[in-house]
């Protein structure tokens, strides 16, 4: 009998749905020996990639304006009123709570899977001759970086979660780096290995990527309707659907972007300020740019509002159920997911459009970033279609955020400044701040400023975590024991180490 495979990356198909150029067959076996039989097969198992990265149990949810969010503090959170149990007790960092246990074994499970199916495909892909592939060599390389990259992606954001910071300097046993399929029993490596391995597979990544997404992509890539699927508008004349929009998959400058984020995380300064520099070359010369201030805040109606500001978006992820997700989770309820503390954050910025823009303009203290919006005019329409389904993963904000912070420890804070100035300017923030003022000043205006544009994308609790400092919670911030920083492993993964 033929070995059949079961996808898992393949049966959410009638779960979450996606944009059409990342739909695959909705079938639940697939016979391995016919799925990697020709190149179209492999594709299919890539854009299956994507669609699991997109579920609830990564980054459709968990990962991002749900159980992430919470535990960073973006929400009003002093009782099951203002958030679900999960999300409540999550936020209480109570880690053996039994809701909370079935969220992080809901995220594990789900990583490790996407990481196997990613170990599945490198190993088809890379002993195929160029000739397998339609467009030869430059899809060869496409796939393998992507899988390269993806897998780095979700190894770190587990690293994240259930390890320690490397601020503390933990040497110990970490989590499973995985890297073959089938691996049954993946052994659990030190903290250092694993974010070796991270820091090499996104390194790859970046390199196998970076001729195809400045090159041979070029044309359709230096606009963010060309990186980013816009109903109304086309750019460029991509040969096909599966390298279009490269955006919404992991490309140049996702890993780029996304090895700045860990090189930061790992306290590498030298190679986070690095590989932030390349984006903000990127972005100097137009390919990123800043949402005009008349889709963020500069406007009375909420229906012009870029809700994701997909201009500056630099890798994305595709969910066409975000709204659906949303909703069925804050249900009937006139208190969940309200925002906190938003009048000490933003105090003497209240021109900040990520407060006049973004928060309580459908009322209840929400943010508006995963609301439908409500109204009947082809704006609105425009962002249900074309933002609604979209889960930002990085944006080329935050590589400023990493350049002001490495020129500040650098001492370099006249630079600092020009940067941190940008930034506000960009975001409607008139209050200019001074070329002379302290260093420790500037990283508090800066560690503020980074809470601002975190909200609900999951990035809060990180930021934290990585310098080891309290939480923000207005006047009085949430005193963090080393034991709030660190997810147990879950019960699955203790139970089989046991046996």
């Amino acid at each position: 009998m033929k070995k059949i495979w079961i996808i898992l990356l393949l049966f959410l198909g009638s779960l979450y749905a996606c944009n059409d150029f990342l739909d695959v067959t909705a079938d639940n076996e697939i016979v391995e020996e016919e799925l990697f039989n020709d190149y179209e097969g492999v594709r299919m198992a890539v854009n299956g990639i994507y669609r699991n990265l997109s579920s609830t149990e990564l980054y459709g949810k968990n990962l991002m304006w749900g159980f992430a969010s919470a535990i960073g503090h973006n929400y009003q959170a002093t009782s099951t009123t203002y958030l679900p149990s999960a999300l409540y007790y999550a936020s209480q960092f109570a880690w053996d709570n039994s809701y909370v246990e079935a969220v992080t074994e809901e995220i594990w499970k789900k990583a490790y899977n996407v990481i196997a199916a990613c170990n599945n495909i490198i190993q088809h892909v890379s002993v195929v001759d160029t000739s397998f592939f339609e467009l030869g060599e430059v899809e060869k390389n496409m796939i393998l970086g992507e899988m390269y990259g993806v897998r780095a992606m979700l190894h770190f954001d587990l690293y994240r979660l259930f390890v320690p910071a490397p601020i503390t300097n933990y040497s110990g046993l970490a989590i499973p780096y995985v890297t073959k399929y089938p691996d049954h029993q993946p052994a659990h490596k030190s903290a250092q290995d694993v974010m070796e391995s991270i820091i090499g597979d996104m390194e790859r990544a970046k390199a196998l990527l970076a001729d195809i997404d400045t090159v041979f992509c070029q044309s359709w890539n230096k606009s963010s309707v060309g990186r980013i699927r816009q109903s109304n508008q086309t750019a460029g004349f991509p040969p096909n659907d599966f390298v279009s929009y490269r955006g919404s998959r992991m490309n140049y400058w996702g890993a780029t972007a996304l090895l700045a984020r860990i090189y930061l995380y790992n306290g590498n300064e030298e190679k986070a300020y690095e590989n932030a520099a390349i984006i903000y070359r990127f972005h100097t010369k137009n390919w990123f740019k800043w949402t005009s201030s008349s889709y963020q805040g500069a406007i009375s109606s909420v229906e012009y509002i870029h809700p994701k500001r997909p201009e500056e978006i630099i890798m994305t992820f595709s969910n066409n159920n975000n709204y659906d997700n949303w909703e069925s989770v804050l249900g009937n309820s006139n208190y969940y997911f309200r925002m906190k503390n938003m009048n000490d954050l933003f105090l003497n910025d209240e021109d900040d459009y990520r407060k006049v823009g973004w928060y309580n303009r459908y009322g209840l203290q929400r943010y508006i970033t995963w609301i439908r919006p409500s109204g009947t005019s082809n704006n609105v329409t425009l962002v249900i279609n074309n933002q609604g389904p979209l889960l930002p993963i990085v944006s080329f904000p935050e590589m400023y955020h990493i350049m002001i912070e490495c020129l500040i420890d650098q001492g370099r804070t006249v630079e600092a400044v020009t940067l941190l100035n940008t930034l506000r300017k960009n975001r409607g923030a008139k209050r200019v701040i001074g070329e002379n003022t302290p260093a420790e000043e500037l990283k508090e205006i800066l560690i503020n400023d980074i809470i601002r544009e975190t909200l609900t994308s999951g990035q809060t609790f990180f930021m934290f975590k990585r310098l080891n400092r309290n939480i923000y919670n207005g006047d009085t911030d949430i005193v963090m024991e080393p034991i709030n920083w660190i997810i147990p492993l879950p019960s699955s993964e203790i139970d089989y180490q046991l046996n």
